[in-house]
């Protein structure tokens, strides 16, 4: 495997062992490291963008769910279009809807597949574990499905997608959308999920001596999201695990070649295929995890968010 010589510097500094710091001051590193990325590393979004932040009822009515809203101007006569559900990544404890990393995806998303692209915040891990954030994205599907008209979408034409972990929720979330009989998914766009909580995919370890720090931000997932090791083997946390994926909307699914979640995403996508479920998988050689939004500076990433607006226009 070889990385993406592009992407070197980048990871000169992943092969010492992470430092110790509080979650806090991880999330305002990344919220920061973001802002400073955008327009030197990744592309920001069109001028032409419509940006609205709306607080929605969530899962009780002391958490409401904020969520923001990305559109282009409609066009005259124009009538409803796609909807698009997208959970941003970092592990289930960072990131973060209000990103300029966010507002740059969604704004490429919106202004290129021609949708209406919602970016929900949800609760964060370790302080608020599984299911906190799902029910938060949850509540925000359903709340997009039924005030379609609100929002100038097409609720026959609704789809879901996020990367990492918002691969993940987004998957849960249609299992659980088929569950409860709705809302109905036309697309699941999973970028680089990580599907399997278990951990025990081939290519978990394979990484552990080249680009250990990648091996170590993978195994921090499970005790950050969990508060109950059990709930490893829950569907709605491993969507691998389902017993049944058949009748689940049709799926787009990316993965990166150097990513400790490589595998599960592949074995994801053979499951869904075996269920009779229509699929389309690629593997982005060279390239590490989370950096398919290097727009700027890595070609593969802007082949990856190509493929993203190409299969968002077949909403």
């Amino acid at each position: 495997m070889a990385l993406d010589p592009i992407l070197r510097p980048l990871v000169t500094g992943l092969t010492q062992d992470l430092p110790d710091i509080p979650i806090e001051v991880e999330r305002a590193q990344g919220l920061a490291s973001a802002e400073a990325q955008v327009g030197i590393a990744i592309e920001p979004a069109p001028a032409n963008v419509l940006v609205s932040t709306l607080y929605i009822p969530g899962p009780t009515d002391a958490d409401p769910v904020l969520v923001k809203v990305h559109r282009t101007p409609a066009e005259p006569g124009q009538g409803p279009r796609p909807g698009l559900v997208y959970i941003h990544g970092g592990g289930w404890s960072t990131g973060s809807a209000l990103s300029p990393e966010m507002d740059a995806t969604c704004g490429w998303f919106a202004a290129n597949a021609g949708v209406v692209v919602v970016n929900v915040e949800y609760r964060l891990a370790p302080e608020n574990p599984f299911p906190a954030g799902f029910d938060d994205c949850w509540a925000a599907l359903t709340w997009v499905a039924d005030n379609a008209d609100l929002l100038g979408i097409d609720p026959e034409r609704l789809g879901i997608g996020g990367g990492s972990a918002g691969g993940n929720l987004s998957a849960a979330l249609t299992l659980k959308a088929k569950a409860e009989g709705g809302p109905a998914l036309k697309l699941q766009l999973l970028e680089a999920p990580v599907v399997d909580l278990t951990m025990s995919s081939d290519s978990i370890h394979i990484f552990d001596e080249e680009y250990p720090a990648v091996a170590q931000m993978a195994a921090a997932l499970p005790p950050r999201y969990l508060a109950d090791p059990t709930d490893a083997t829950n569907p709605y946390v491993s969507p691998l695990l389902a017993p049944d994926l058949s009748g689940l909307p049709r799926a787009v699914i990316l993965t990166c070649e150097i990513d400790p979640v490589r595998d599960e995403g592949r074995r994801y996508a053979e499951r869904l295929k075996e269920a009779g479920v229509p699929v389309e998988f690629t593997q982005y050689e060279g390239m590490l995890h989370g950096c398919w939004s290097l727009t700027l500076m890595l070609p593969s990433a802007r082949r990856w968010r190509d493929q993203c607006v190409a299969a968002l226009r077949t909403l």
